[in-house]
């Protein structure tokens, strides 16, 4: 048999009643129905309560407004000592509006003929069950049932017990309308698989509010809308062991506690001290990542004393405040260096045919003097080499004799050469004076110098 999964399968949506309630805002004092509650329903001169809720429009309320306006009706109907059908169905055309109002009254046209029916049938039946012997009481069987036979769809609800019963049900037929279908499932299904407790609750809030669930919220569901769809204490165990950590389960079996042989109370009581425990081991500080073995440290570290921290900055090194980017030192070159630059394309953009001579000439003087420092850098580091280690002793390779001959004789025709000429040059031309030839002047020996 092929399985066909849907489109949704497997998505997470959201909850029907998720677990915390969300705040609901009110923006008009139209939207609000007012009523003055008496501190005590059989007394009509009691302290009485301004009561204001929401009233109900549907189809724009969520799951959770609409059982939360289903309560705050039930508390205006015992407040207001309202004990027929009659006076609740015209309370009711204050509390709901639109749509919701308007299923509300076609819910009561609809069931007062049959319960007025049933009355009557109800009646007849016991006028036909009397065998007579009593006359006072055939008369009232016999009055009782005329009464049942004279009533209307309005008047039905007059009655103290069959009229109550219409209007409930015509609100319970109306909120089913409203609220999703197969809701409870939902409901229930979403505290036993998803419901699980957030980190930042509690495990006493979190009970507090699965009780909220199943006491207040899932009563008021379909299709029974009474106390025995509520979840029982196993199941809420249950919900209690998915909700919270796994570890948490794994300390009951190391202590022996079992949690299905208690109740709820004492199961959060247990968690509670866990929960304590975990607490108190919550604020140690995160341990300092130690280098790891065989590494060599970086240069960066020299002379700091957090070189082995959990941090590492290009100029400090490693430490436990800062890294690279956030440096306030490199920050602040960085903001310096960029003013300097847009300062000097700024000058430059005015007039791109314009040369700082003025600039170049203090660039170059400052390379020259750059080097110069280099230079002179060189020269103290050899100097100070050469006062540490001795000089070296270097082997002289001394000329042989005939080099040494030859050296002579070179000495020899250079010791009539006449050096003065050499300040007499010219730039147009050479003159030579020779001693043998006498004084030469010839434009064929002239030598151009350029400049």
């Amino acid at each position: 048999m092929k399985v066909v999964v849907t489109k949704d399968f497997g998505t997470a949506k959201k909850p029907v009643l998720p677990l915390v309630p969300e705040t609901t805002a009110v923006l008009k004092k139209e939207d609000l129905a007012q009523v003055d509650l008496f501190s005590d329903p059989a007394d009509v001169n009691s302290t009485k309560v301004k009561f204001a809720f929401k009233m109900l429009e549907g189809g724009t309320e969520t799951a959770r407004e609409i059982i939360q306006w289903m309560q705050n009706v039930e508390r205006a109907f015992i407040g207001l000592n309202s004990t027929t059908g009659t006076l609740r169905k015209q309370m009711m055309q204050q509390f709901a509006r639109g749509s919701a109002l308007s299923g509300f009254n076609a819910a009561v046209t609809q069931l007062a003929p049959p319960t007025r029916a049933t009355a009557v049938a109800t009646a007849q039946a016991a006028v036909d069950a009397d065998d007579g012997t009593d006359v006072a009481r055939a008369g009232r069987l016999a009055a009782n049932l005329a009464a049942m036979q004279a009533l209307t769809d309005e008047t039905v609800l007059a009655l103290p017990g069959l009229g109550t019963a219409i209007t409930d049900t015509a609100i319970q037929e109306m909120v089913t309308v409203l609220l999703p279908t197969k809701i409870l499932q939902r409901v229930k299904r979403h505290l036993r698989r998803e419901a699980r407790k957030p980190v930042d609750m509690g495990i006493r809030t979190y009970l507090m509010h699965i009780i909220r669930i199943n006491s207040q919220e899932i009563t008021r569901l379909p299709p029974h809308f009474n106390d025995a769809q509520m979840l029982s204490e196993d199941e809420i165990i249950d919900i209690l062991l998915f909700g919270t950590p796994k570890s948490w389960q794994r300390e009951m079996d190391r202590q022996g506690f079992d949690p299905l042989a208690v109740t709820p109370a004492d199961v959060v009581a247990f968690m509670e001290r866990i929960e304590m425990s975990e607490d108190f081991d919550a604020d140690k500080k995160v341990a300092k990542v130690n280098q790891g073995k065989g590494k060599k440290k970086t240069n960066f570290a020299k002379g700091n004393s957090d070189a082995d921290g959990s941090k590492c900055c290009m100029l400090h090194g490693n430490n436990n405040t800062h890294d690279t980017s956030e440096c306030k030192t490199l920050m602040a070159q960085a903001k310096k260096l960029k003013g300097n630059n847009g300062a000097n394309n700024k000058g430059k953009a005015g007039n791109k045919s314009w040369k700082n001579k003025s600039k170049d000439a203090t660039d170059d003087s400052k390379k020259e003097l750059a080097a110069l420092i280099k230079k002179a850098t060189e020269v103290i580091k050899k100097s100070e080499l050469n006062a540490i280690e001795p000089v070296k002793k270097r082997k002289v390779n001394w000329p042989s004799e005939e080099e040494e001959a030859e050296l002579c004789a070179l000495d020899a025709e250079l010791k009539d050469f006449n050096y003065e000429d050499m300040d007499k040059m010219d730039m147009g031309k050479l003159v030579i004076k020779d001693p043998e030839d006498g004084e030469v002047d010839d434009d064929s020996v002239t030598d151009e110098v350029s400049v």
